[in-house]
């Protein structure tokens, strides 16, 4: 019998020094009182002495009063053989099972449990409990031994149950049918189009209908297809990036993560909850979750909360937010706890997305001295720090009312948008109280986190060093203003007597006066252009750097009679305000075709004309008998013109009026003469 574990209860039987005891109680997890087998003698063990009883193969013959087991016969024996080569079933996990195999489960479990209990009475007191269990569980006697047997072959639970069959794995189809089948999962299954397995069942037995063979099952084709490990079907199917993400090695360590603020996430998530608003309270829709994470301590640098979607503005936002101190945000926003992050990351780790490798991301990266590097594409499992920060996250927001879960399915009935009740502002502080007071000091299990928490790995890489020595403070922002400008969106525009001309915006200021005076106008344009930065939430304002000085200049609306008002709203405005020239867009397109065939029909009529002097000119120039040439006026002959008759010549300027000569023309006239 295979033994697997030692059975600790009253009635066991058990070895110990070379003597068989039988348990009489237990007194705890140190030692048992037991009584010897031989001579009733009773005495506390030990349990780390106690062994498991080896019962010999063939035990002494019994007396009268003793169940006897049954003669051995070469029935008998070919049984336990059988018995050897029994292969136990191996059970689904219990979530896969249905309500009747977790009934059956359950009823197996108390019979191994009954069974247990027979097999370690007494032979004499055997009889009754094996007819007991054969009542109970419903079953002959005979039935009631042979699963003794079955236990004491094998002690486990699932040995009870229906074992494999033993021809499981032999080729029961003919040789020939069985590589038909081979050849059109290859042709139809293992291609990078596949058929469905119905197309490739009715092609599969066309054929074998022609070749006078038994027609095959679905089942079956599908059977033999599953022979084929996945990995190889998904490479035959041409699924390479499918393969690489399923069975490439993901486990190691990422390099270089060895003090804080050597790597950090970005990255963006929907925060699945809807939300209300600040006056009225009623929903107006979820919002986007901008976080950034420091992948050596699991800390959290920064976060921007935001109902607009992934853009410039919101990882700029979280990245000004990581690389600033905390205490006054959470002075502001009523928060206590301590969260002290702060200062520039060596490596920022981003996803290929414009918003988090663009050039607001490049331009912050020359002046604050941090790399940026992709993650490579294909390879999620290169942002699992972010990604499971994201998932520990949705996970609390879940118990949030308004909460619109992972998907429809899990959300079911669940009214979000009625039961909604927060606004971005409320969650903004919920969200910093968790993130202080619960994520940062709870536990973690990651790669050299060794249970300890966010914050405790933090300090112990600033003071005391892990795999590296200990980094120290790293160096604290003091401009705030001039870090989240340089975060900021921008573009770049020339300056023309004073102004800024920027998102259909007119921009002037005194300071850019004499800026644009300095201006040298020779010099290409691309050498002319200024960096300017705007914030989208308020476009009133823009701030145009000035290399010369190294500092921003601000530059208010030209027309100071406009109201603040946001990019978004100021784009919408436009959209609603339209174009009223897009009326007579039709007739300036009419007009363009007419133009167009005039000029067309010009261009023929041109071709025409030449085409036909040409051919007169090649029928001339081939003709046998050439015209004669056209006759060259005479000198002679010319016609000479005749001047006007007299009389009306001195009539017509009768009629002309002479003009006065002014005074300084006469007098130098005079003057020359002298």
């Amino acid at each position: 019998m295979q033994v697997t574990s030692l059975p600790l209860r009253e009635g066991v039987i058990v070895n110990c020094a070379n003597a068989q005891w039988r348990i009489v109680w237990i007194e705890g997890f140190d030692r048992v009182l037991a009584e010897r087998v031989v001579d009733n003698r009773r005495e506390y063990l030990s349990i780390a002495d106690l062994k498991v009883v080896e019962w010999p193969a063939n035990p002494p013959a019994q007396t009268a009063d003793v169940e006897t087991s049954p003669p051995i016969s070469p029935a008998t024996s070919t049984y336990a053989v059988r018995l050897k080569q029994r292969q136990l079933r191996v059970q689904p996990v219990e979530h896969d099972l249905s309500d009747a195999q977790k009934q059956a489960s359950v009823s197996t479990s108390d019979e191994f449990q009954f069974a247990q209990t027979v097999l370690a009475a007494p032979r004499q007191d055997r009889r009754k409990l094996i007819a007991e269990m054969a009542e109970r569980f419903g079953y002959s006697t005979p039935s009631a031994y042979r699963r003794l047997k079955i236990l004491q072959q094998s002690n486990s639970a699932d040995a009870l149950h229906r074992s494999v069959r033993a021809d499981v794995g032999v080729k029961r189809l003919p040789k020939e049918v069985f590589g038909l089948i081979d050849e059109y999962l290859r042709k139809y299954r293992f291609v990078e189009t596949p058929k469905s397995m119905r197309e490739v069942t009715e092609l599969l037995n066309g054929k074998c209908r022609e070749l006078g063979l038994s027609e095959i099952s679905q089942s079956t084709i599908y059977n033999i297809e599953q022979r084929t490990p996945l990995k190889n079907r998904l490479q035959l199917q041409g699924r390479k990036n499918q393969v690489r993400d399923q069975y490439r090695p993901k486990a190691g360590h990422l390099p270089g993560n060895d003090y804080p603020l050597a790597i950090v996430q970005v990255d963006h998530t929907p925060c699945q909850i809807c939300f209300v608003d600040e006056i009225d309270r009623q929903p107006i829709g979820d919002a986007w979750l901008t976080i950034v994470i420091d992948t050596y301590s699991r800390m959290i640098l920064g976060y921007y909360v935001t109902f607009e979607a992934p853009s410039t503005l919101s990882t700029g936002m979280a990245l000004a937010h990581a690389f600033l101190p905390k205490e006054k945000y959470l002075r502001d926003l009523g928060v206590s706890g301590e969260w002290p992050c702060w200062g520039f990351p060596d490596l920022i780790h981003v996803d290929n997305g414009g918003d988090l490798n663009g050039r607001m991301m490049h331009g912050a990266r020359r002046k604050y001295r941090f790399n940026i590097r992709n993650r490579p594409v294909g390879g999620p499992n290169f942002g699992g720090h972010v990604e499971s920060a994201f998932r520990t996250f949705m996970f609390e927001i879940k118990s949030l009312p308004g909460t619109k879960f992972s998907n429809p399915t899990e959300r079911a009935e669940y009214d979000s948008e009625g039961r909604a009740v927060m606004t971005l502002a409320e969650f903004d502080r919920l969200f910093a109280d968790f993130l202080v007071n619960d994520y940062h000091l709870d536990e973690h299990s990651g790669d050299g986190m060794n249970k300890m928490t966010p914050l405790q790995r933090w300090r112990k890489g600033i003071f005391e060093g892990d795999v590296m020595p200990p980094r120290g403070l790293p160096e604290r922002p003091i401009e705030e203003l001039s870090l989240r400008l340089s975060l900021m969106p921008f573009e770049m525009r020339t300056v023309r007597q004073g102004q800024v001309k920027i998102l259909g915006e007119e921009y002037y200021s005194g300071a850019l006066t004499l800026l644009s005076d300095s201006i040298d106008l020779t010099k290409p344009l691309s050498d002319r252009k200024f960096e300017v930065r705007y914030d989208p939430r308020n476009i009133s304002k823009i701030w145009l750097y000035d290399d010369s000085t190294s500092a921003y200049i601000e530059v208010p609306f030209a027309d100071l009679r406009k109201s603040p008002i946001s990019k978004w709203e100021n784009d919408a405005r436009k959209r609603r305000r339209g174009n009223p020239a897009e009326e007579f867009k039709e007739e300036r397109y009419q007009s363009k075709i007419r133009r167009l065939e005039m000029v067309e029909e010009s261009v023929k009529k041109t071709k025409q004309t030449r085409r036909e002097i040409e051919k007169a000119t090649r029928r001339e120039r081939t003709a046998l008998v050439q015209p004669p040439p056209a006759p060259k006026p005479s000198v002679g002959t010319q016609v000479k013109k005749q001047g006007l008759d007299p009389t009306r010549l001195a009539r017509l300027k009768s009629l002309v009026r002479e003009a006065p000569v002014p005074n300084d023309i006469l007098e130098g006239i005079h003057k020359d003469d002298t």
